[in-house]
């Protein structure tokens, strides 16, 4: 297998290295660039094409959906590997549908990390079984929104917190009771399967919800 150019980003210095070796010793020949930040990376897009991106979705100062977004946009053929800390249920699902080709996690054994790379080299999806089963029911489902869960009331409740309301605030605009709206945000996040409210913002730019503009 042969590969001219791969980009590792992540802001760890150690990991960017122990990804080095191990594509060192997997693609002898490859070109390896390496960034600390999501700025770095779109300007090493700009600059070269790559055949993989390694990329942590957790680095600092880094809107992850909007950089895999910008980078699919300017290098459309490229494939992105995802190495993060990160929940595989809350996140993984959600990337795989915006295009990337894998997601692993970092707490994977290095066997597992080349297998993911040789397989999205190779153009082939790298989940696990788990992920793939619920890809495979959402599409029989034809459950690709997410938010086509809630009801209207949950939802005009995601349009006020992703607006920056609080909850009285969005209870004095709806005119319900407290314990409503602490019931209707609880709804809301298990539903979504979040846990916090960038969470919440991060899947609506996912899904490009035009609907929460007030």
């Amino acid at each position: 297998m042969e590969t001219n150019r791969v980009l590792v980003a992540d802001d760890h210095t150690i990991v960017r290295s122990g990804i080095k070796l191990i594509l060192q010793d997997l693609l002898p020949s490859t070109v390896i660039d390496e960034a600390s930040n999501g700025n770095e990376v779109i300007s090493f897009v700009k600059k070269n094409g790559y055949n993989l991106i390694v990329l942590d979705i957790n680095m600092p100062d880094t809107d992850s959906i909007t950089l895999v977004t910008n980078v699919f946009a300017y290098r459309e053929q490229c494939k992105i590997l995802i190495y993060t800390m990160n929940s595989e249920e809350l996140y993984a699902k959600r990337f795989i549908k915006l295009g990337v080709h894998g997601y692993l996690s970092k707490e994977s054994q290095a066997g597992e990390i080349r297998r993911a790379i040789a397989a999205v080299l190779n153009g082939e999806l790298y989940v696990s079984k788990k992920v793939k089963k619920e890809l495979s029911e959402d599409l029989k489902k034809g459950m690709d929104n997410p938010f086509h869960q809630l009801s209207d009331r949950e939802m005009q409740t995601v349009k006020y917190l992703l607006h920056g309301y609080t909850l009285p605030e969005i209870k004095k605009v709806l005119n319900i009771h407290s314990s409503t709206i602490g019931t209707y945000k609880t709804r809301i996040f298990e539903k979504l399967k979040i846990k916090t409210l960038r969470e919440l913002n991060e899947l609506a730019k996912m899904y490009r919800m035009e609907i929460f503009k007030l």
